[in-house]
């Protein structure tokens, strides 16, 4: 059995199109852990805003706005291009459609999704200090422009000191140019263009961590120009500390070129020139014409998030979803996979079948149709080959049969990704609600046969279990565990609880561990108090706790149709009163030193 951990630190990211909240429940959102777009809740905003030496860009978005949608490929687009400017900007984005986020985007007055809000750095938290509205461009071009226009005006208004000096150069004086250059600097790259383009403001962003340079612009400024004889803009030159002026490119079209020239005229020099971060497959076209995502697979992601809290919310219950899955993976992907079937592993199945007629919380049809399966598989002969198993149980799960009440799901046993939990937790689940069971329908019966659960359990784990090395460790297990040593119903239950426990351990901190549901020694405080005290298992209250977990009045129908199962489905306990069965506990010849933690 595992326990759920939740954090409560701080939202962060977590698998594609999911983030996790402060509470450590999970969201659905249009950016994922891949992208470089920093997601903002109602929880980190405030340390992520407020007071810190960046200033960061904010789209307010819903996300099941459709031009959000349309939108979210060419934000991501620009988080990735300007990577490099993160310690001076920081690209974020906050989802007003999470509950938990509705009032702060009241609080900043979003009334248009998406919304874009430039903070600068050190900014304070004050009632009317809700961030300057940026207006969006048409695509990751146009978003970088009018981001590096409202840095401008920040520097025309004093602030942005974080930004190396990005207003444009307007005096034609070449050496008043270098004289006010940052100290250390050698070379002064130029670009001289229009204001149409922005390479200069770009480099000078992008390379502001070399030393020893840097990268100013001009815009239209003839009387700079002129002198230079330049044909063809933008263009590239450089200035060295003798005041020579180089021109190294004319017609340079995007930033990248101009880069590249840098790097190439600096390498002889001895200064590094890092290469540009890039990701493939970057969205470059207007965002108005993206491809819109299909939400449905986020809304059923989000539909079973609302599930996995309310299962969480519910404690210690056995789901009917959880018991029929794991018996069709059982038979389907186990046991079916087997080419023939004989023998002692023949004998096995037997086993499982029949204590699956007896106890399995089946209605009618389901009943049926297991005591069916065991004539069949009786009937066989001596060899049974798995396909015939498989056409039975695909057979059965036809809908017209009305054998099973959900579809194949896992309810309780869900784990955090698809490869956790799920079929091993199930099988657990199973095996516990079948001693359970057994001692509920054989309440006051001394012929009953307290290993018939455990033997069906061990025959089953050893002759089909696909894992090889826990059907070893089993087995091992059972031996020096002594299963056969087992008296009553009740010790059969504390066995197996046992054993649960005894994996517990070994698997403990494992990489096959949920991080969400770890290994634990169980039940925990939370649920039962009164199970250990002073470090010690109290088997009588343990008992209970089981009998109260794994009763068939406990499971729960959440994701079946119980119209199928309340059809024929027996009673609760053989004889009614499930306060005799919670007292009449046999604890006899499982000592205490076996069950301690």
């Amino acid at each position: 059995m595992e326990s759920n951990k939740n954090s409560n630190s701080k939202s962060f990211l977590q698998g594609e199109g999911t983030y996790i909240k402060f509470d450590g429940t999970q969201r659905i959102c249009l950016y994922t852990q891949e992208d470089d777009v920093n997601v903002l809740t109602a929880f980190n905003f405030k340390n992520e805003i407020y007071g810190r030496s960046y200033a960061s860009l904010v789209e307010f978005y819903n996300s099941w706005c459709g031009f959000c949608q349309r939108f979210a490929p060419s934000w991501k687009a620009l988080a990735t291009d300007i990577k490099e400017w993160k310690h001076m900007v920081n690209v974020a984005a906050v989802d007003c459609a999470d509950d938990d986020n509705s009032q702060m985007c009241r609080d900043f007055e979003i009334m248009a999704y998406p919304t874009l809000r430039y903070f600068h750095e050190n900014y304070k938290q004050e009632t009317e200090n809700i961030g300057v509205d940026v207006e969006k461009g048409d695509d990751v071009y146009s978003h970088k422009k009018k981001l590096i226009q409202r840095i401008v005006q920040e520097q025309k208004e004093h602030r942005g000191v974080q930004y190396p000096n990005l207003q444009p150069v307007t005096s034609p004086d070449i050496n008043e140019l270098y004289d006010k250059a940052p100290k250390g600097t050698k070379y002064t790259f130029l670009i001289l263009e229009d204001n149409n383009t922005i390479i200069g403001a770009e480099l000078a962003l992008d390379l502001v961590g070399v030393h020893n340079i840097t990268v100013r612009y001009t815009q239209n400024n003839t009387e700079l120009t002129l002198p230079t004889q330049i044909k063809k803009f933008p263009a590239l030159t450089v200035i060295d500390y003798n005041k020579n002026i180089l021109i190294l490119k004319e017609n340079v079209t995007t930033k990248e070129m101009a880069r590249n020239k840098i790097k190439e005229y600096l390498q002889p020099l001895h200064i590094q020139v890092p290469s540009a971060t890039t990701k493939p497959n970057i969205f470059t076209g207007k965002w108005i014409n993206a491809k819109v995502p299909d939400m449905t697979e986020l809304m059923e992601a989000r539909e079973r998030e609302n599930l996995r809290q309310k299962v969480i919310k519910m404690g210690d219950v056995v789901f009917q979803a959880d018991l029929e899955t794991a018996l069709r993976y059982s038979f389907k992907l186990e046991i079916a996979s087997t080419k023939s079937i004989s023998g002692e592993r023949l004998q096995a199945l037997i086993n499982y079948v029949s204590v699956l007629v007896k106890y399995f919380p089946f209605g009618f049809y389901g009943k049926e149709f297991l005591v069916d399966l065991k004539e069949k598989i009786l009937h066989a002969g001596d060899v049974l080959q798995g396909s015939e198993v498989n056409f039975w149980i695909r057979e059965a799960e036809s809908e017209d049969r009305k054998i099973f009440s959900s579809p194949a799901q896992w309810i309780g046993c869900q784990g955090s990704s698809k490869n956790y939990r799920g079929y091993p937790c199930g099988l657990w689940k199973l095996f516990h609600y079948l001693t359970v069971s057994a001692a509920e329908h054989n309440s006051g019966n001394p012929e009953a046969d307290p290993h018939e659960v455990l033997n069906a359990m061990h025959g089953y784990v050893k002759n089909f279990f696909g894992c090889s090395d826990c059907s070893r460790h089993f087995q091992e297990m059972a031996a020096k565990k002594d299963m056969n040593g087992v008296v009553s119903l009740d010790t059969a239950i504390l066995w197996l609880w046992m054993a649960h426990n005894e994996v517990n351990k070994r698997l403990s901190k494992d990489a096959t561990e949920d991080p969400e549901f770890p290994k634990v020694q169980f039940p925990i405080h939370e649920r039962c108090p009164t199970c250990r005290v002073n470090n010690t298992w109290n088997l009588q209250e343990i008992i209970s706790y089981l009998k109260q977990v794994y009763s068939s009045i406990n499971v729960r129908y959440i994701g079946s149709d119980t119209r199928i199962l309340h059809f024929g489905l027996e009673g609760s306990s053989g004889n009614g009163s499930s306060i005799f069965i919670f007292k009449n506990v046999d604890s006899t010849r499982l000592q205490e030193k076996d069950v301690r933690a």
